[in-house]
């Protein structure tokens, strides 16, 4: 049973999707870039025992739009906002990829509302090349003045609209991956369908954090952190993430069968049973 929600927070709409007993144990979603609420209703099913809620982010889904340049940083308030409109003192923060992201600032700056991280393909944001801020700011600054002039797509049918998220998505996505966030993400126009999704989402950050920064974030972890990697995922080449682990006082990783979007391909199920068995040890 899935049921819908939305509430008012900081003069913005946000809606949702919710799964699970509504006296479960408290579990907030939040997905990645340009994705929806709906990337958790293959997993969050499974986690027995758990009320799942799965937000639209900003500017996501069907949830409001800023309608300007939007920072990592804009999904710390919006969750605590969350919480309280939910009248969770303690949550779980279940976060995918840039929700993984917001997820841990969260719970390194609120570590007394956050019980646990459950982290998909994500420790902390992702950061700027070291020297390349300056010029970075400048080609987001020339984007964000032509953003106005571009047109979204409008495709025929929702069928569409599925096969050029798979085909022209910057993360690699199956075709039953993308379907629910798609079918979620769509609003209907004449002559078809496009993206509900505000367009300043695809511009670059005009800043981010930087690596010394982020892993202050990463020390300052109290809770526990259970960390789902994909085989086939953004870490199969490691980057950033060994030093950041390495920094957790309470961590434990597992490697599952999949993607980027691992928890809609086919490894959902054991991914649901390896965080209730972390859940529960805890």
């Amino acid at each position: 049973m899935i049921e819908s929600i939305r509430f008012q927070i900081a003069g913005l709409t946000f809606q949702g999707l919710c799964f699970g007993p509504a006296d479960g144990i408290p579990v907030l979603a939040l997905h990645g870039w340009l994705d929806n609420a709906a990337s958790f209703t293959r997993l969050g099913p499974l986690l027995s025992g758990c009320r799942v809620v799965a937000i639209d982010q900003r500017g996501h889904g069907l949830t409001d739009h800023l309608n300007r340049p939007y920072h990592i940083w804009d999904g710390v308030p919006d969750v605590i906002g969350v919480l309280d409109a939910l009248g969770w003192d303690q949550a779980i923060l279940l976060g995918h990829s840039m929700g993984a992201a917001v997820a841990t600032l969260v719970a390194s700056a609120y570590p007394d509302r956050i019980r646990e991280l459950w982290l998909l393909e994500g420790l902390g944001p992702w950061t700027y090349p070291d020297g390349e801020a300056p010029d970075l700011l400048r080609a987001a600054t020339d984007r964000l003045n032509r953003v106005m002039d571009r047109q979204k797509p409008i495709y025929p049918s929702i069928d569409a609209a599925i096969d050029a998220r798979v085909r022209g998505g910057v993360v690699p996505l199956t075709r039953e991956a993308a379907e629910p966030i798609v079918r979620r993400g769509l609003v209907k126009q004449q002559g078809g369908w496009t993206w509900s999704a505000d367009q300043y989402l695809t511009l670059p950050p005009l800043f981010r954090l930087d690596e010394n920064q982020i892993q202050v974030f990463i020390q300052r972890l109290e809770t526990p952190v259970s960390l789902v990697l994909g085989d086939q995922g953004f870490f199969k080449e490691p980057l950033f993430l060994p030093d950041r682990i390495k920094l957790c006082r309470d961590i434990r990783v597992e490697t599952f069968e999949g993607g980027h979007h691992l928890h809609l391909e086919g490894a959902e199920s054991a991914i649901a049973k390896w965080l209730l068995e972390g859940h529960f040890r805890v």
